[in-house]
């Protein structure tokens, strides 16, 4: 052997090429390294040098190293080690020491969540001492190893295998040891393989509460199988507390899990006027060998400003109906005030509140404005361009508007007085209508026929062209229906529900501006144009009919046109006139006599409407429309055990009829029936 002042070199070139591997290991992407360190015992063997087991001694000694885990394949195990071993011999009192450094590769074979086997080769360059020589030799080695994990990092190990220091010492050993272990991995064992996110609208923040902006794909890319796994999505100012987005029960090493993002925002986001990107947490909470652990990722949120929106989904539309902002309520409010200040009634509240807050917007200076930068005709068509939508309050401020902003702004001020409404959508447009509360059979014998409504459920709807401000309400409406009617037969025209796309996409209170709005429609300017509208109105819809059945009441003695001509003043809010008609023929008609019972009803004496439709019962027992109003009034005279009565009879009598007044056996303090009883006060049956 060669004297050791060459030895430290030799050990130096030799620890530079057994740390290539090491290297290698890491160029690969590993995700782990196991850091070990190693006791072992040695026995002298006689595999190729026949006489080892004479000339040696059992020795000691004692390895570090560390072994890369792999992205792919994990399977795989890459590292390397130095040791120090000591094995006395017999025939000199110097004991032969050796140092290696090795290059390894390995096999991890699972047996469950903590037991592992690992089947391990090594080569490299050992340099062996004795008597004060120095010798290099080749090292090679095989061992089998397993492992115990204590926690995620922390494990113990044991096994055996044999080493060789060609040409020196051939020999057996034993070992145990400890394992720590470092990298991304085991401090952070999902991967994010795919992470989306998309732009979010403040407009839309409740919906994101169900409604996902997003989606991200993880792989867990470390060594245990994780329990209890929760993701959640946060960011600060904007959300109060995290939002847990997806839960799984386990997710093995090596598997994929994918989750749609949610994110339950609170109404701070509504102070975006400009658009900003923001910081956000995905955060991984998991439980590995039972200890829980967490692990974030950060990524940017683009939020748009409050005004955006994209026309990819057109109930959209109904997120920006704020029925409940103060300004929208007090508008509406007042306009209401004028229906109630005016002396006429036509078809219904419905009908003249809707007719009146039309009529406002031309007293009140509001104007129809196509804003070629973000006009609806040209956004509608691409699905992903953005577009700025007033809200209501603002629309109000403004007094301006396109076709969307004051779509948006008249449903508002509809449903702010409980009148539903909906968005009619045909190419390039967006137009408004609501609901006359009335039954298709109803409408059809109201307005002559169903060409200018929609039927929808069983439910008639009114299209009004929002844009046809001087065209007064009755043009709108005809606009409106026109539009409908040809667009609907090719398929093109739409109608969304406001308060079922609310069911989707909730509206959001007030922007928070604080703007109030100091100025309303001039009631006595209103309500003069209000009246000249709905006496037009009244005239026109009635005077071919009028003109027909006084035509027939000359001719004839018959006490039907008679009738007729009543309910055709009732039908259009002319009571007075329509109770002169009924009383003409009252002692001889039972349909003019429950007809009389009618009117009292809407007048809300339903004490004298009781004893006409008694009166009319008397005359013709077998009525249905006169059973209906008995019915009606003793519940509303609280008397329900003579509504029940009345109602089994009429339900016997005609089913279908019966079904449209089932609040009448409801429980008169249920909220459900007061309403149901409400709405239907003016569904009024009558008996033609």
């Amino acid at each position: 052997m060669r004297r050791c002042s060459a030895c430290w070199r030799s050990i130096r070139v030799v620890a530079i090429a057994a740390l290539f591997p090491t290297a290698v290991a890491g160029i690969l992407n590993a995700q782990q390294l196991d850091l070990m360190l190693t006791p072992q015992f040695l026995m002298p063997v006689g595999l190729t040098i026949e006489d080892a087991p004479e000339l040696y001694r059992p020795g000691f000694g004692v390895r570090a190293g560390g072994l890369y885990t792999l992205a792919q394949p994990r399977w795989l195990r890459l590292g390397g080690d130095v040791g120090v071993d000591f094995v006395d011999t017999a025939n000199t009192e110097s004991a032969l020491s050796m140092i290696a450094i090795h290059a390894a590769a390995g096999v991890a074979i699972p047996l469950g969540e903590r037991l592992e086997v690992l089947p391990l080769l090594y080569a490299g360059y050992a340099q062996s001492l004795w008597s004060g020589m120095t010798e290099g030799q080749a090292s090679v080695g095989a061992d089998v190893q397993i492992g115990w994990r204590i926690t995620p990092q922390f494990s113990l190990s044991a096994g055996g295998g044999l080493i060789a220091r060609l040409g020196l010492f051939e020999g057996a050993r034993a070992f145990i040891g400890a394992t720590y272990g470092v990298g991304r991995g085991l401090r952070e064992p999902f991967s994010p393989m795919d992470i989306r996110i998309e732009p979010v609208f403040p407009i839309l923040y409740q919906y994101y509460d169900h409604g996902p902006f997003g989606s991200l794909v993880l792989d867990n890319i470390g060594p245990d199988t994780l329990s209890d796994v929760r993701l959640s999505f946060f960011v600060s100012t904007y959300m109060d507390s995290p939002k847990t987005f997806a839960r799984f029960d386990r997710v093995r090493r090596g598997e994929r899990v994918e989750a749609e993002l949610l994110a339950l925002f609170n109404n701070r986001i509504l102070g975006v006027t400009e658009g900003e990107r923001v910081t956000v947490d995905i955060t991984v909470e998991y439980t590995a060998l039972g200890r829980s652990s967490t692990q974030t990722i950060r990524e940017t949120l683009q939020i748009h400003n409050r005004n955006a929106l994209t026309w990819d989904d057109d109930r959209k539309a109904a997120a920006f109906v704020t029925a409940r902002d103060p300004n929208v309520l007090r508008y509406a409010r007042n306009t209401a005030g004028v229906v109630d200040d005016s002396p006429l009634r036509a078809i219904n509240t419905n009908f003249t509140i809707a007719m009146a807050l039309f009529e406002s917007f031309h007293t009140f200076g509001i104007t129809y404005v196509v804003d070629p930068q973000s006009a609806y005709e040209l956004l509608s068509q691409d699905a992903y361009a953005l577009d700025f939508v007033q809200f209501p309050s603002q629309t109000l401020e403004y007094r301006a508007g396109d076709c969307d902003d004051l779509a948006i702004l008249y449903n508002a001020l509809l449903e702010s007085v409980g009148i539903e409404t909906a968005f009619i959508t045909t190419p390039g447009h967006i137009y408004s209508a609501f609901s006359l509360d009335m039954w298709p059979d109803d409408a059809e014998r109201t307005f002559g026929s169903l060409d200018n409504l929609i039927v929808e459920d069983d439910t008639v709807w009114l299209p009004v062209e929002i844009t046809a401000l001087r065209q007064g309400f009755i043009g709108a409406w005809d606009a409106g229906a026109r539009q409908w009617r040809e667009h609907s037969a090719t398929g093109e025209a739409a109608i969304h529900l406001t308060r079922r796309a609310w069911q989707v996409y909730p509206p959001v209170g007030s922007p928070g501006d604080g703007v109030v709005l100091t100025t309303l429609p001039d009631r006595d300017r209103l309500l003069g144009v209000y009246n000249d509208r709905l006496n037009t109105f009244i005239t026109r819809s009635i005077q071919s009919r009028e003109q027909e059945l006084l035509s027939r009441i000359r001719s004839n003695a018959d006490v039907r046109p008679i009738n007729a001509l009543g309910v055709l003043y009732a039908r259009h809010g002319l009571y007075d006139r329509a109770e002169a008609q009924f009383r003409r023929i009252a002692m001889r008609s039972a349909s003019a006599r429950t007809n009389l019972g009618n009117i009292a009803y809407l007048r809300e004496d339903y004490r004298d409407a009781l004893l006409h439709y008694q009166q009319a019962l008397l005359m013709e027992p077998e009525s249905t429309v006169a059973l209906l109003g008995a019915a009606k009034a003793h519940y509303h005279l609280n008397d329900h055990a003579a509504a029940s009565e009345a109602y089994e009879k009429l339900a016997a009598r005609d089913n279908e009829l019966a079904d449209r007044y089932a609040w009448i056996t409801g429980s008169a303090g249920t909220e459900t029936t007061r309403a149901s009883s409400a709405e239907a006060t003016e569904r009024m049956t009558w008996d033609e």
